[in-house]
């Protein structure tokens, strides 16, 4: 990974934000159908945008969690930088996005924007220091 470090780190959170837009699409598809059906397709415009971040924050975690127990079980080189770039890099491009999009004023976002990205951080941190903790507890036992 270490050949193009942030061009690979760049498509891997774009997969990411490609991954949190579907599985929240998929959360409004099944209100929409299964839990709340027969309303206007504002009522479900309004219950995605209420949801979408929150679906982000938590889904983030658990992908964010994931990738860093990956690369520390695989024992990527520079893991640590790989483990704090990857958010990082994530939360840039959710700024471009954002702004790109011109979603209005950043006070809207702002208190949202920053738990939904400070839960991905949490969860890429999660996953390597729990993940080495138990390699080193197994090791110990052995």
């Amino acid at each position: 990974m270490r050949h193009y470090r942030i061009l690979k780190l760049i498509g891997l959170a774009l997969l990411t934000m490609i991954t949190l837009v579907f599985i929240s699409i998929l959360e409004v598809a099944i209100y929409s159908y299964v839990i709340n059906p027969g309303h206007e397709a504002s009522v479900y415009e309004a219950h995605a945008e209420t949801t979408a971040p929150y679906i982000s924050a938590i889904s983030g975690f658990i992908i964010f969690f994931f990738v860093a127990r990956y690369w520390t079980k695989h024992q990527y080189p520079d893991l640590v930088q790989l483990i704090i770039l990857f958010p990082v890099v994530y939360i840039v491009l959710d700024i471009a996005v954002i702004s790109l999009a011109a979603m209005g004023k950043w006070s809207d976002y702002i208190l949202i924007f920053v738990i939904a990205n400070c839960a991905k951080f949490l969860g890429s941190l999660l996953g390597y220091m729990l993940t080495r903790k138990f390699k080193i507890e197994n090791s110990a036992s052995n």
